[in-house]
């Protein structure tokens, strides 16, 4: 089954603008020294290389689930952030796979993998990976993807973005949350 991305860059009107990511990433260093790589990937790579990355992670780890938008009232007025500990590697790649069309198409939320180490995988609402720390590991993992290191166009640097939800994606959210045992969080 197709989906639509995430997100999807547009004109003023509301209209696609045509802008595809590239697979590129780039290092960053942020305040307080730390640092991180940001990854543009393209929609239908997205699940992939999410899974690819998140299975060289520290395990077992944490996942945090940060609920931005509800698909029937809106954007909340205030993230609802929820948190689940001691997942194992087998437990994190079945829910990548079984809960895709949520976790890697739908833009209502952000969705943190944390290892055991404090390596991190942030895949945001708008498509977008963030990988902490930059790791020679990870700029080898995604130079084995496909990847290219370049100071890149991404979704986003966009003038405009929409983001896409998804119907069945109510459910998913639901089943991710119970079974993981997520808590809220307020951390």
């Amino acid at each position: 089954m197709s989906y639509l991305p995430k997100a999807q860059s547009v004109d003023k009107k509301g209209a696609l603008d045509g802008f595809v990511p590239p697979m590129a990433f780039k290092g960053q260093v942020l305040d307080g020294g730390y640092t991180r790589l940001e990854l543009s990937v393209p929609s239908d790579k997205l699940p992939l290389v999410h899974r690819h990355l998140a299975n060289h992670l520290s395990f077992p780890c944490k996942i945090r689930y940060l609920k931005l938008t509800d698909r029937l009232r809106g954007q909340l007025p205030k993230p609802q952030s929820y948190a689940a500990v001691e997942i194992s590697k087998d437990r994190l790649l079945q829910v990548l796979t079984e809960l895709s069309p949520l976790i890697h198409y739908d833009g209502r939320h952000q969705f943190w993998i944390v290892g055991m180490q404090g390596e991190q995988i942030i895949l945001d609402e708008l498509g977008m990976l963030y990988i902490y720390p930059d790791d020679l590991l990870f700029r080898d993992l995604l130079t084995d993807l496909g990847f290219i290191e370049a100071n890149h166009e991404n979704m986003a640097a966009r003038g405009y973005v929409r983001v896409n939800f998804l119907a069945q994606g109510d459910q998913q959210e639901t089943v991710l949350l119970q079974s993981l045992g997520f808590v809220q969080w307020e951390g």
